[in-house]
């Protein structure tokens, strides 16, 4: 096969550029002509001959058919290698599960649920399933092991599966219990009291102890016991705690500028690694997962920029902030009908670089439990 090549000239007539061709034996096969610039089609093997033709200067444009294809794949190999790849990449990423995790604190579930499911071809490095196909899977799973799942859902995050599972608890049917009392836990002052079963014993605003009978599970009429019951309910009290805190009267303010920038990170662990250094100074990171492969996260990212600036409280807000922070503690240990009913501070002391308060706090909360009694045998 004949390999061609374009050529250029500039600055010379083209007239007298082609007669010095013709008496050079150089065949021409085509010519263009341009802004002060002529460009003709020769063999390849003619290119050599043109350094003879005195002080004209030859350029090589381009090859010629199939010979320039293969010199622009040559020369631009990475852009046509991403154009090859792309394709693969995107059905990879589209197509491919790389990770299966599964979700629940009992690994002897876990481990159940994981081996299960590479039975049925979902595991690493395996074509992703279309929704009947994991609907149909799920079913199996459950009925498969009725006693030990009740309910589990398979995600598509990705490129991986993430499966969140709900055990089957089968609790026995608790003992009922046949007497016993509410007693108090600790001594409170008594708010409220809610019961079904048993003869209460306290009124509102009295004063209890630890271990003092709440609502009886004797059942008396004319000053005889005449049935024993368990008692059932709640009693709520006035119980009062003291709790410390000590707050850093120097804190550090951040606040966003506006100012945004986009990065990728990848992360295995422990390790985190951008893709591009970070062009601001100081910042926050929002990060969105995008995807796993081999173990490694990848995410896109948001860089907020933020100005930090050392502050100091004043006494009255680090008194407020401190009262704030002896709220939360407190709240952590409550339940949903539980609340804080009062505070005050009794202790101050602020110096340079910290303020430590004691506060005293009042709380409602449950005071109650249910405690088995014996009957007691008449003598005589």
């Amino acid at each position: 096969m004949k390999q061609y090549l374009w050529v250029e000239v500039r600055g010379a007539e083209s007239s007298r550029v082609l007669l010095k061709l013709f008496k050079a034996r150089i065949e021409v096969f085509e010519t263009k002509y341009l802004d002060e610039a002529m460009q003709f089609k020769i063999l390849a093997s003619d290119f050599g001959k043109l350094k003879k033709l005195g002080y004209y200067r030859f350029r090589k444009v381009r090859s010629d058919g199939i010979f320039h294809w293969k010199e622009l794949l040559r020369s631009k190999w990475l852009i046509v290698l991403g154009l090859v790849l792309f394709p693969i990449l995107l059905f990879i990423f589209s197509h491919i599960i790389v990770d299966v995790q599964v979700i629940h604190s009992n690994k002897e579930i876990r481990e159940l649920v994981r081996k299960s499911l590479s039975d049925y071809g979902i595991e690493a490095l395996t074509l992703k399933k279309d929704f009947q196909e994991i609907e149909r899977i799920k079913n199996e799973l459950l009925n498969q092991f009725p006693e030990q799942l009740e309910w589990l859902e398979i995600e598509v995050d990705g490129m991986r599966y993430v499966v969140r599972i709900e055990e089957r608890i089968i609790t026995k049917p608790e003992e009922k219990k046949e007497r016993c009392h509410l007693v108090a836990t600790k001594s409170a002052i008594v708010k409220q009291i809610n019961y079904s079963v048993g003869d209460a014993k306290v009124a509102r605003d009295d004063f209890v102890e630890e271990g003092d009978i709440l609502v009886s599970g004797e059942l008396i009429a004319n000053e005889a016991v005449v049935s024993h019951v368990c008692a059932t309910g709640s009693v709520l009290g006035e119980v009062w705690y003291t709790t410390h805190v000590s707050l850093p009267m120097n804190y550090e303010k951040k606040e966003e500028t506006g100012k945004k920038r986009w990065n990728f990170m990848i992360s295995k662990g422990s390790y985190e690694q951008m893709f591009l250094r970070p062009r601001l100074d100081n910042y926050v990171n929002e990060k969105k997962r995008l995807f796993s492969l081999f173990g490694y996260e990848f995410y896109f990212v948001v860089q907020k920029e933020v100005t930090v600036s050392q502050q100091t409280y004043s006494e009255e807000e680090a008194l407020k902030e401190a009262i704030r922070l002896a709220d939360e503690k407190m709240e952590m240990r409550l339940q949903s009908n539980e609340k804080v009913l009062d505070k005050k501070v009794l202790k101050k002391n602020l110096n340079n670089s910290t303020m430590d308060i004691e506060v005293f706090v009042s709380v409602l909360e449950n005071i109650s439990r249910q405690e088995e009694f014996q009957e007691q045998k008449e003598e005589g």
